[in-house]
């Protein structure tokens, strides 16, 4: 699983563990106790790893730090593995008519439940930066094209009420904002899944997700032919 730093909490941590399940996190200062740790050991020591990446006419310069064993906080001292990425991106760009080279730094930190011996430091540092593909290609969608947004959550959290033994009205359980939720994604990764892996259509006439969708919706939208009685 990858996961913003929002989701950096010891329930969260349980519930991984608990499934069996591994996660990637990233790790900001929210993380006061485990960020404080990971940053003061980083910087009393060289890096684990120095290259230099090519990829979309831009050059980064990468510098890696790694480490086991960290206490992910005081009161929960279980021990996680933080992962610090200080990346140089250099690339050309235009200003004024002139080309000229710009370059910019990043620090990144994550911390993760994967074991160093399986997946190295590199891995980590991919799997943290695939987040905002998830960011990008899914909620981002999700909201400006598949009405997930504030008012279609809040419409779903209206709820009639009961009466109770005491007397008092109270709203009945709400199972059915789980329920129009999880459709909802389902039906958003069956049509991403469809035009992306599945139809030749799509990638032999550059087809968007969107104007896929829109043919479906016409498609299911449309009478059914009559089926005649047999003979």
């Amino acid at each position: 699983m990858l996961m913003d730093a929002l989701y950096a909490q010891t329930p969260v941590l349980e519930l991984v563990r608990k499934n069996g399940w591994d996660a990637v996190l990233s790790l900001k200062q929210n993380s006061r106790d485990l960020y404080q740790s990971a940053v003061r050991l980083f910087a009393a020591r060289p890096p684990d790893a120095d290259f230099t990446e090519q990829r979309d006419h831009k050059t980064y310069r990468v510098q890696l730090w790694d480490t086991e064993g960290l206490p992910f906080t005081i009161d929960n001292p279980e021990p996680v593995r933080v992962v610090r990425s200080e990346e140089m991106l250099d690339r050309n760009r235009y200003r004024e008519g002139e080309l000229s080279s710009h370059s910019t730094d990043h620090e990144w930190l994550w911390f993760t439940t994967l074991p160093k011996q399986v997946f190295p430091t590199q891995v980590i540092r991919q799997l943290g930066h695939s987040r905002w593909k998830n960011e990008n290609n899914g909620w981002m969608d999700l909201t400006k094209h598949g009405a997930f947004k504030h008012g279609f959550l809040h419409a779903c959290r209206h709820r009639p009420k009961q009466t109770i033994a005491s007397g008092e009205r109270e709203p009945v359980s709400n199972h059915g904002l789980a329920a129009v939720t999880l459709i909802l994604l389902i039906a958003f990764a069956w049509t991403s899944a469809f035009v992306l892996r599945h139809s030749k259509l799509a990638r032999r006439d550059h087809l968007t997700a969107i104007a896929v969708a829109a043919q479906l919706r016409a498609w299911v939208s449309k009478t059914p032919p009559p089926i005649g009685a047999p003979d």
